[in-house]
């Protein structure tokens, strides 16, 4: 297929190539306009961001692109899902006058809960209180210890998010579930692993991967 008069003269790089949208555009995706988006929202951390993209590994994709390519696809791999988790990383901790009022921050909506900003630190909400509260890391871990002290394996849930968050953390996190004697781990294999999930429901009976503590 030809794209006429928007061809370029070498036969190599041609002008339909930038196009964003329209009906002679490539027939890939040319998200211009969602990239400027994205680089708008990092603007107070360029320098990071461009680090992640070029030095990090994708936490979206299974995959496996380290930098800008992979061993899968050839020349540049930088996709939207990557670039929309972008400032998962890049942004700044949550002012803490904002958690200081637990009401305010119930009526908001999900999108403008993740634009106040990461969490820095573990926090609580005590009974019958109205904001959130700072603990360590020792305090933090110290209630979990003590809430799953004695309880029977198959009564433990672990849960991860299945957005912005590498590979080698979830191995980890999977890891501790079934040193503590729980299969019960969500694979996070959401509708990108549909597929797969399907397939080992039919050849395995259970929709999930399996793995040795070796």
């Amino acid at each position: 297929m030809t794209s006429g008069p928007l061809t370029s003269s070498g036969g190599g790089f041609r002008l339909r190539d930038l196009l964003p949208f329209g009906p002679r555009r490539h027939p890939r995706p040319r998200p211009f306009v969602e990239m400027a988006q994205v680089a708008w929202q990092n603007r107070d951390n360029l320098p990071y961001a461009w680090r992640i993209l070029t030095r990090g590994v994708c936490d979206g994709c299974s995959l496996g692109p380290r930098g800008l390519r992979d061993d899968v696809i050839p020349g540049i791999h930088l996709c939207m899902t990557r670039l929309k988790l972008l400032r998962l990383n890049t942004m700044g901790p949550v002012a803490d006058e904002r958690l200081a009022d637990l009401g305010a921050l119930r009526a908001m909506r999900n999108e403008e809960l993740h634009r106040l900003g990461r969490l820095p630190y573990p926090m609580i909400h005590r009974a019958g209180d109205d904001r959130l509260h700072r603990l360590s890391w020792d305090e933090a871990m110290t209630i979990v210890a003590e809430e799953m002290d004695g309880m029977e394996p198959g009564r433990m849930g672990f849960f991860a998010t299945s957005r912005g968050i590498v590979n080698e953390t979830y191995y980890t996190f999977q890891k501790v579930a079934r040193l503590l004697g729980s299969n019960h781990v969500d694979l996070c294999a959401r509708l990108c692993h549909a597929a797969s999930v399907s397939g080992l429901k039919d050849t395995l009976g259970v929709a999930a991967p399996t793995c040795s503590l070796i």
